[in-house]
């Protein structure tokens, strides 16, 4: 009597499969495993590239920041600079950048900035409050000092050197 319904459905299923046939593979569903991984796999995939993690439809621009940190990483690179804002105060902010094969086939690499480089122009898509954490923002753009400029989407970047536009 010990048994709970799971276990005699169980074992139920395991009878039928000794029967043989195909009855007992569609009773089995061994076609719904590949189906069900599918689409396990693919909700935290659409979820972590939701567009309602950033306010597309915003842009913050900041000026003369100063680069703290920039990795080029999967599922997402990084870049990690301070900003000074009105009052004088500086402020850490973090960029979401594109996947590290995007990333290299647009020109960027780990050489690209580093710790103290400057750059004249950040601009990106801010996170949202309540879903994103404070001072995060997607970046669309960066401008250097030299005059090149990277563009950043979602799934690529190009790097575009002074004079080639």
């Amino acid at each position: 009597m010990g048994r709970s319904g799971s276990t005699r459905v169980i074992r139920i299923s395991v009878m039928s499969a000794r029967r043989g046939g195909r009855q007992a593979m569609k009773y089995l569903g061994f076609g719904k495993p590949p189906i069900l991984l599918g689409l396990l796999i693919g909700f935290p995939a659409l979820a972590h590239h939701s567009p309602t993690y950033f306010d597309s439809e915003s842009e913050i621009v900041h000026e003369n920041v100063t680069v703290v940190a920039y990795r080029i990483a999967n599922p997402h690179g990084i870049l990690v600079y301070v900003v000074t804002d009105d009052r004088g105060n500086e402020e850490e902010w973090n960029a979401e950048l594109p996947s590290a094969n995007f990333l290299r086939r647009g020109g960027l690499d780990d050489t690209t900035l580093g710790p103290g480089d400057k750059l004249t122009v950040v601009i990106g898509a801010p996170g949202v409050a309540g879903s994103t954490r404070r001072n995060l923002i997607r970046l669309t753009r960066a401008e250097f000092p030299n005059g090149d400029v990277a563009t950043f989407t979602g799934i690529s970047a190009a790097l575009i050197r002074a004079g080639t536009e």
